[in-house]
């Protein structure tokens, strides 16, 4: 026998839950929050995407693609190495707080904080994340690096982890102490002092 055909879209309803755990974290996501904002009942919505962890674990996943996508794109069509870099620093500061429908902060650095010290699926997913991020900016900064934009003083891999880390907190400062045009003012002096 075959089962009725799914009258929804998943990629909306991943779209929905990714909000709702951007929004209020993991533990603090309910059954009911998600079915609020999916539209769907338990029984469509664990068919569909499993239980909660694994709703999640697909939700995150979604958020990080996206965010590497964007920065790729951005790392390729910069008109130099170092207005790339710019460029990503600034719609990252955009994705963690874009308007006023998307959650503030980031996820994957809700995530680093919430999850991955204690769930080994989430801190292989953030680590191979993280590592991939590094890569592509560490490559973006050589080559700045070469073509006379940067200094060589520093390592590529040693200025990436300070850009890394102070993008990370200055993330995490966006969900209640530091107003988007403060975070591009603060990005835009560390660039200063760091690059």
């Amino acid at each position: 026998m075959v089962g009725r055909p799914r009258e929804f879209d998943p990629e909306k309803v991943l779209d929905a839950a990714m909000h709702a755990f951007w929004t209020k974290g993991y533990e603090a996501t309910s059954l009911t929050d998600l079915m609020s904002a999916t539209g769907l009942h338990k029984g469509s919505l664990y068919q569909a995407f499993g239980d909660k962890h694994e709703l999640f674990v697909q939700a995150l996943k979604r958020y990080l693609d996206d965010m590497r996508r964007q920065k790729n794109g951005i790392l390729k069509n910069a008109a130099t190495p170092l207005e790339g870099i710019h460029a990503v620093g600034h719609a990252m500061v955009e994705m963690a707080d874009g308007d006023s429908n998307c959650p503030k902060g980031c996820m994957a650095v809700n995530a680093l904080v919430e999850l991955a010290p204690h769930d080994e699926e989430v801190e292989r997913i953030m680590e191979d994340h993280i590592n991939r991020m590094r890569a592509s900016m560490e490559q973006a900064i050589s080559a700045a690096q070469e073509m006379g934009q940067l200094s060589k003083s520093r390592s590529p891999e040693v200025t990436t982890s300070l850009m890394m880390t102070f993008l990370a907190g200055l993330a995490a400062s966006l969900k209640s102490s530091v107003t988007k045009d403060q975070a591009h003012q603060l990005l835009d002096a560390q660039f200063e002092a760091l690059l």
